[in-house]
């Protein structure tokens, strides 16, 4: 069977655990691509962390990045359209959050480049914030597209039992990390990986009910509901499990690149 489009997350379930796409992953996407099935990748991480798509460049790939908050251009790295998050809402549950739960900080994505508070952690690829200062100063400076709250004391499950509740019916919240460092991730109301792939199916006239979707964390879920085949990673986070996704293979063992191969024949 031909899907009318596959979309997956990058880490913990397109990327092996050295954060590399695999040749049995980039194959099936490169199938996909002489099909004419658009593969789309649906990633929490911002667009400037996406040089680890290169081996797929050729099948130019959709990307969503941010949790649906950006839509960005692989082959010319520009941003096509985002959803940014409102600044004064933003602030009062930021506050609210804080008054809530001790040992955070707080950080925001701009789309390319990322503010932080001074004892916000560095993150990821370890490049330095452009802008360094208050939780007001950061979040005012100019649009943002996500808001990050940080703790090297609580977990992200820990952080999403006690200030999820916070930003309801204000922001969206999930989270895409799991260990002992805390991290939760906060979009504008309504905004999720899901949410923009249904405007991108949209677009190109794709119904999502044939489609699949690859995903390991919370933030991927809506997006799992959303397609007709959502897969659960095999490591994938309890919440997903519990969801009774059929499950894919390990990253580790190109469990996309896999269930992709299968599907088509």
């Amino acid at each position: 069977m031909i899907p009318s489009l596959v979309a997956s997350d990058l880490d913990g379930t397109f990327l092996d655990s050295a954060k590399q796409v695999s040749p049995a992953n980039a194959a099936a996407v490169l199938r996909l691509a002489e099909l004419g099935v658009p593969f789309v990748v649906a990633t929490g991480r911002p667009a400037r962390w996406l040089q680890c798509l290169d081996p797929i460049r050729s099948a130019h790939p959709y990307v969503i990045s941010s949790n649906g908050a950006v839509v960005y251009d692989l082959a010319e790295e520009t941003i096509l359209e985002s959803f940014p998050v409102p600044a004064e809402v933003c602030l009062e549950v930021a506050q609210e959050m804080r008054r809530r739960c001790d040992h955070i900080s707080f950080g925001v994505e701009y789309g390319i480049g990322w503010g932080r508070e001074p004892e916000c952690p560095l993150r990821g690829d370890l490049v330095e914030a452009e802008l360094v200062g208050s939780l007001e100063e950061i979040i005012t400076a100019k649009p943002f597209v996500k808001l990050l709250v940080s703790s090297t004391v609580h977990s992200s499950d820990e952080l999403a039992e006690v200030l999820m509740q916070v930003c309801e019916d204000r922001l969206t919240c999930t989270w895409s990390i799991g260990g002992p460092i805390g991290l939760l991730e906060v979009s504008a109301l309504g905004v999720t990986k899901a949410h923009t792939l249904q405007i991108l199916a949209t677009e190109l006239g794709v119904d999502l009910q044939h489609a699949l979707a690859f995903g390991d964390m919370p933030n991927d879920l809506a997006m799992l509901h959303a397609v007709g085949h959502g897969y659960a990673m095999a490591d994938a986070h309890p919440l997903l499990v519990d969801a009774g996704f059929p499950r894919a293979g390990h990253h580790d063992d190109s469990g996309v690149g896999r269930e992709i191969e299968r599907f088509l024949s």
